[in-house]
């Protein structure tokens, strides 16, 4: 199943997420801060390296939603950032319910 791959837009986006580092099993609580189609922006207070491959877990009541990915950016003050490699077919429909309700929120004011 090919995804669509418009133009993405990132929103500011609040929820609990666990970043989980591949083959390590290490696992950090962390908060997002920011969604688009292809990554996240999340705060945690020990960040991994860039490059490290991870599975980011969200949890945006009532949607769960998780995907591997990759740090691309990564930052002591800030957090780190993952961009997604290939989202499942059965978290796709929820990721665009969190896009489409956060582009609802920001277009009502």
């Amino acid at each position: 199943m090919e995804q669509d791959r418009s133009p993405t837009r990132a929103y500011r986006f609040s929820a609990h997420a666990e970043l989980t580092v591949e083959n390590s099993g290490a696992h950090v609580t962390a908060r997002l801060c920011e969604l688009s189609r292809e990554n996240c922006r999340l705060l945690v207070s020990n960040p991994s390296p860039v490059g490290t491959a991870v599975l980011v877990k969200i949890y945006a009541w009532p949607h769960f939603f998780q995907v591997y990915g990759t740090v691309y950016q990564s930052d002591p003050n800030f957090g780190v950032a993952v961009a997604f490699s290939e989202i499942e077919p059965r978290y796709i429909s929820v990721l665009d319910a969190c896009l489409r309700e956060m582009e609802q929120k920001e277009s009502n004011g």
